[in-house]
């Protein structure tokens, strides 16, 4: 009896816990696929029963491990899709969601790409998957359509007056807008050009039957509306280019007119000078390093032929310093002037008495300015401008100061002048020597009137 009683509670627990077993092995697979084209949708986020439980995989699959004791609600979200949202038979091992996509909004907006301007009563069809919207652009330039998350569309839009276009879009999950530019039919474009660069000529001014159309942008481009099928007489102008002129008809295949100006010879004059404004004739012109020209008796010199553009002038003459600088040639015949300095001499003073003497640490000043002093050989070296008049001269206590006016030719590069010192009167001296023989003539004096009255004493006393 006991042991009858052993086996039975044996059973009854392996059958408890087979089918403790049986309900924890309930499995339910989720499979999360797109409604439109049947794809699978990989990163859904799977509800049971209103908890965040799993992900889809790759493959759009989880696999749910449940209790199998009551029916689970499923409930999946999908950015972009429409939640989906079941009360699933606890009886069920796989269950196919499919998930619609949102319905978005796609905004249309069309412009002039010359004014700037909207575009209204634009036509505007887009298509997707066999399902076509046309709209028409309002006086906003705009137009809304309601698309599907997560699709592709083509778009063609068409109106008058301007050039078609066509694209594609692809729409995310959130609404969009689009923005085109319309390009007129009526639009043409003038690119003009540097003959001799070939680079974009900026400021070229366009004139369309003498009438100023506009001026070229930094890339040498102007673009216009024009009738087309119509003769036009057309000039281009920019000052230092020779002008282009031209009759033709623009037609319906025209879409630009290229052209390339060439540079106007506008001449310049090249004027040369010395310090003092004089005149240099003589002068070495040279243009971009070659000798181009010398300037007459008045200093100048002519280059008819230059056109407008810069240039790197050089001017040269003997006994002048050389001057290079650029020029920008703009305007008709215009002046550029050159300044000359004259060169430099190595000059040197020698300073001594008349007997050749040598007088050193004498003070020499040129031109009013101290400059130095002589060295213990009478000896002092400057440097000296050609052509240019110096007022030299040697001071020194004891000696009269001597100077001189020189001016130094062109010529050699090492000139010496010579100054002789005398000494000065020594009137200190002088004035001892004066005072010592006017002692001695009062001294003469006294003793010659002494002498007389001692004798005139002698006689009166004779006489009596």
């Amino acid at each position: 009896m006991y042991r009858q009683k052993n086996r039975f509670l044996f059973i009854l627990l392996c059958t408890l816990l087979l089918c403790s077993s049986s309900v924890q092995a309930t499995i339910l697979q989720i499979t999360v696929q797109d409604s439109t084209d049947n794809s699978t949708i990989p990163r859904a986020t799977v509800f049971l029963n209103g908890e965040n439980y799993a992900r889809t995989n790759n493959n759009g699959q989880v696999f749910l491990n449940y209790s199998g004791l009551n029916d689970p609600l499923i409930r999946v979200s999908m950015t972009g899709f429409n939640d989906w949202e079941k009360l699933v038979s606890k009886n069920e091992t796989a269950v196919f969601v499919n998930l619609s996509r949102k319905s978005i909004t796609l905004n249309v907006s069309l412009y002039d790409s010359d004014s700037l301007g909207l575009v209204s009563g634009a036509r505007i069809t887009i298509s997707a998957e066999n399902v076509t919207q046309t709209n028409l652009t309002d006086i906003s330039g705009s137009t809304a359509f309601d698309v599907i998350a997560n699709s592709r569309y083509s778009i063609d839009i068409t109106t008058q007056n301007y050039q078609p276009r066509n694209g594609v879009i692809d729409m995310g999950t959130e609404n969009m807008g689009a923005q085109y530019w319309l390009l007129s039919n009526n639009r043409f474009s003038f690119v003009i050009k540097d003959k001799a660069e070939m680079v974009a000529l900026p400021d070229a001014e366009v004139y369309i039957d003498t009438v100023l159309a506009g001026k070229t942008d930094a890339r040498g481009v102007l673009t216009i509306l024009v009738t087309r099928g119509k003769e036009y007489t057309i000039e281009i102008k920019k000052p230092g280019y020779q002008t282009i002129s031209e009759s033709r008809v623009i037609s319906e295949t025209d879409a630009l007119y290229s052209g390339a100006l060439s540079k106007a010879a506008v001449g310049a004059f090249i004027y040369s000078f010395d310090e003092n404004h004089i005149p240099i004739n003589g002068t070495d012109i040279y243009i971009n390093g070659t000798l181009s020209g010398t300037t007459n008796q008045f200093g100048r010199s002519n280059f008819p032929n230059l056109v407008s553009g810069s240039y790197s002038v050089e001017v040269r003459k003997t006994g002048y310093t050389p001057v290079n600088r650029t020029i920008v040639v703009t305007n008709q015949g215009e002046d550029y002037n050159f300044e000359m300095s004259f060169e430099n001499a190595d000059l040197t003073l020698f300073v001594q008495e008349k007997d050749q003497k040598i007088v050193p640490d004498a003070i020499i000043i040129i031109n009013g300015n101290s400059s130095g002093f002589t060295d213990d050989h009478g000896q002092f070296s400057t440097k000296v401008k050609f052509n240019t008049l110096y007022n030299i001269t040697a001071i020194k206590d004891t000696y009269q100061p001597s100077g001189v006016q020189k001016q130094f030719a062109l010529g050699n590069t090492t000139v010496s002048v010579t100054l002789i010192m005398e000494k000065s009167l020594d009137w200190g001296l002088i004035t001892l020597i004066v005072i010592g023989a006017i002692g001695v003539l009062v001294l003469f004096a006294a003793i010659r009137l002494f002498n007389n009255r001692k004798r005139r004493h002698i006689l009166r006393r004779n006489n009596l």
